[in-house]
């Protein structure tokens, strides 16, 4: 039985540490891409703190804002202030790629995604705080798609009175020369939206 637990716990602990891990590498690939974007060389990326500091620097123009961190230490207190400062390094990266603000709670509390969705995507820099950034918050959190509608509409039998241009009602016959009297059909092509007609007729007897 105690055997079973030990393996169990360390599955979980290799699990855990195997997540732990993948996480760690795409956060320094996705850092490595957005220090790219800036201009910047991306081996800041690799090196702790100093990824933070270089972060800082890019998006808020203030590489020392990140010591503010540090007051995580303190209880309570400072774990209000420090997810206050946390949030504010990561609205102005949301800022200075030309996201919206609710980007970033995405690098608050799943930073190794969103960095690596900013620095593969089609984001682009506009400096600390998004300085050169000169569109509306509202076109930066506008998602423009383009649909092509097709409305499909149910084929119609036309008639005779449909189609007066092709028909002259005054001038038809009140008996048909033929034996049978000749059917016209006409046809709504609604795919290519035009309109064509075909006829057809009975030929008489000899």
């Amino acid at each position: 039985m105690m055997d079973t637990i030990l393996s169990y716990a360390q599955n979980q602990s290799s699990t855990s540490y195997t997540m732990e891990l993948i996480f760690q590498i795409a956060a320094i690939v996705g850092l490595w891409k957005m220090f790219e974007k800036a201009g910047q060389d991306g081996w800041p990326a690799i090196i702790p703190f100093y990824n933070t500091y270089k972060l800082c620097e890019i998006t808020m123009g203030n590489p020392w804002y990140w010591l503010r961190l540090f007051v995580f230490i303190i209880p309570i207190v400072g774990w209000i202030l420090g997810f206050y400062y946390l949030y504010v390094m990561s609205k102005a990266t949301a800022r200075a790629y030309g996201q919206s603000d609710v980007w970033a709670l995405g690098y608050m509390f799943l930073s190794p995604v969103f960095y690596c969705i900013t620095g593969f995507g089609d984001a682009q820099y506009y400096g600390p705080m998004g300085i050169n950034d000169n569109r509306t918050g509202s076109a930066r959190e506008a998602k423009t798609v383009n649909f092509d509608v097709i409305k499909n509409e149910p084929e119609v039998k036309k008639t005779q009175n449909d189609y007066p241009e092709f028909v002259n009602q005054n001038t038809t016959p009140k008996k048909a020369p033929l034996k049978n009297e000749g059917e016209i059909e006409f046809v709504k092509n609604n795919d290519k939206k035009e309109e064509t007609v075909d006829f057809f007729f009975d030929q008489p007897e000899e």
